[in-house]
């Protein structure tokens, strides 16, 4: 009972001193996708920024990340990818999970990307959504997220994409609704080593929201980084290890009230191996 109260108590914390999903967005897993507008940084994890930029990625790649949110076991958050080029575009499958048995949130997704031009990129990813409440029953939807990329220079990149382009409401009475949420970002590729991305996003009804990130690659095996996201007060930190084509990297996340959350990101991601 006093875990629950507890739990009960944290996602009001998180959705009352939030204004952008941040129960369904860790503060931190943007340590994984804030390289999505640079060639040289983006992972296969960037479809969650921006579908486009799947368009970027030429060799298979899998990746899989996990966070206990403010040390809590009833609010982790996990995210599986696997990104698989073809020569038709790019197609990339997500699975996401968050909560715990008595309350948890599902998503499965498919995307596509694919370059237009020398210089655009456009993608799109399809998601099946499901709640589940124990005692209450589970509702679902389906819904999508649109996005495309520019390469301004060889240096500069920039895109923009709409995630829940369609509102729709689901559950028993139809009172639940998936609003849409609009992301632009823009990055620049200081050099292959270091890099700096700024997205802005915005809820339908919500304060807009900015996330600050920089990634340092000082030698080919090391990774780092480092942002901040202004909705919710927060801050992470990651550094990761590549060893052939496999990284691993552990991440940190701080909020103002509720504390610290660590995560840990693995990645089989050949492209880092070959840009070198």
């Amino acid at each position: 009972m006093k875990c629950a109260n507890l739990l009960l108590m944290s996602l009001y914390c998180i959705i009352a001193g939030s204004k952008a999903q941040s129960s369904k967005s860790p503060t931190s897993a943007w340590y994984s996708y804030s390289g999505t507008y640079s060639k040289d940084f983006s992972t296969a994890f960037s479809v969650y920024a921006n579908p486009a930029s799947l368009a970027v990625i030429n060799r298979f790649s899998a990746g899989a990340y996990g966070e206990k949110r403010f040390m809590l076991s009833e609010l982790g958050n996990y995210s599986a990818v696997i990104a698989i080029p073809t020569s038709s575009g790019n197609f990339a499958l997500t699975a996401d999970y968050f909560g715990y048995k008595a309350y948890n949130e599902t998503t499965l997704g498919i995307s596509y990307g694919r370059k237009i031009g020398e210089l655009a990129y456009i993608g799109a990813r399809f998601k099946y959504q499901s709640v589940l409440i124990q005692s209450y029953g589970k509702a679902s939807t389906i819904n999508a997220e649109i996005g495309s990329i520019f390469q301004l220079t060889p240096q500069l990149w920039s895109g923009f994409s709409v995630e829940n382009p369609f509102p729709v409401r689901f559950g028993k009475e139809r009172d639940e609704k998936l609003t849409p949420l609009y992301k632009a970002g823009v990055g620049y590729t200081l050099s292959p080593a270091c890099y700096f991305g700024l997205t802005v996003f915005k809820e339908e009804d919500h304060d807009p929201g900015i996330h600050i990130g920089v990634h340092y690659r000082p030698i080919k095996q090391l990774f780092a980084g480092a942002g901040i996201v202004t909705v919710n007060h927060s801050w992470y930190f990651g550094a990761g290890y590549l060893y052939k084509n496999l990284r691993l990297d552990f991440t940190v996340s701080f909020h103002n009230r509720l504390g610290m959350s660590p995560g840990l990101l693995l990645l089989y991601d050949p492209t880092q191996q070959a840009a070198e």
